[in-house]
């Protein structure tokens, strides 16, 4: 059964609960589902791109006001006609936006958040604004939010942008993201023992010298750059049998000649394998 983690949350006026962050195409993660030969690459071709996307929790700007933050001279300005909003809750400031450091501005996240006991509530720039090729996507500063004992609404800090550069606040647009990750986490590292380093370095070899009996989908973009899916086919394998499934399937994969018109499999010599030509 899989572990869920239960994150607990109050809203300030109007505000929009955190949510699991989707992948919509068109989007962040690429203009069409298209991948064949002559496609442009984008972002969801990258399957580490997507599995990172959706890990966390977006923040999603919830005022009607539209704002655009601008850098005019070294000065921040918060362009936003909030003379027509609604709110039904007495904001300390409004625009609910401000200058914090040099160079950084904030903006109340509007929402108070409480982790299971032992973590804490990590903010990150939401994985739009790596693909924004316009910069207009907030970029949000790392911050640990300790939600066990701060109950308060808390506010998220950003880079401001750079002179010339606006960053655009909208209503149902996510900002930011969140993860709710251990409170402490104590890292031992160590060099892989010899043993390790072998077993790793012959799946990795056969992975290359196979890759095209790996993948089921390969195909060159617009930039005659080639690209397949061997990293998406063996974690399918990992996720329904384990490491010693994915070396199970990759020993079937080695140098395999045609006789009567059958594939028969042998294991060869490591040394041999290592020395073939990716």
């Amino acid at each position: 059964m899989e572990n869920k983690t239960k994150v607990m949350y109050r809203t300030y006026g109007t505000s929009i609960a955190p949510r699991k962050i989707k992948i919509e195409i068109p989007g962040f993660a690429g203009e069409t589902n298209d991948h064949t030969n002559g496609s442009k690459a984008q972002p969801f071709h990258c399957l580490p791109f997507i599995d990172g996307s959706t890990y966390g929790l977006e923040l999603v700007y919830h005022f009607n006001t539209t704002t655009i933050v601008k850098n005019v001279k070294g000065k921040l300005i918060f362009e936003g006609d909030w003379s027509k909003e609604k709110l039904n809750v007495k904001y300390s400031t409004i625009p609910p936006f401000g200058t914090f450091a040099e160079g950084h501005y904030g903006f109340t996240s509007s929402l108070d958040i409480m982790p299971p006991p032992g973590h804490i509530v990590r903010i990150e720039p939401h994985p739009s604004f790596y693909t924004d090729p316009t910069w207009q996507t907030p970029c949000a500063v790392p911050g640990h939010i300790q939600g066990e004992f701060w109950s308060s609404i808390f506010f998220v800090v950003f880079k401001a942008p750079l002179e010339g550069q606006q960053q655009i606040f909208q209503k149902g647009k996510p900002y930011a993201q969140i993860f709710i990750l251990p409170k402490k986490v104590n890292y031992e590292i160590d060099e892989m023992p010899a043993e390790i380093k072998k077993s790793r370095e012959k799946r990795n070899d056969i992975i290359f010298n196979n890759r095209r009996k790996v993948a089921k989908h390969v195909w060159k973009d617009s930039l005659n750059q080639e690209f397949d899916d061997k990293y998406k086919q063996l974690k399918t394998i990992f996720e329904k049998k384990g490491i010693a499934g994915v070396d199970e399937f990759l020993e079937k994969l080695v140098a395999c000649p045609v006789v009567k018109g059958k594939l028969r499999y042998k294991l060869v010599n490591y040394n041999k394998l290592n020395k073939r030509k990716p």
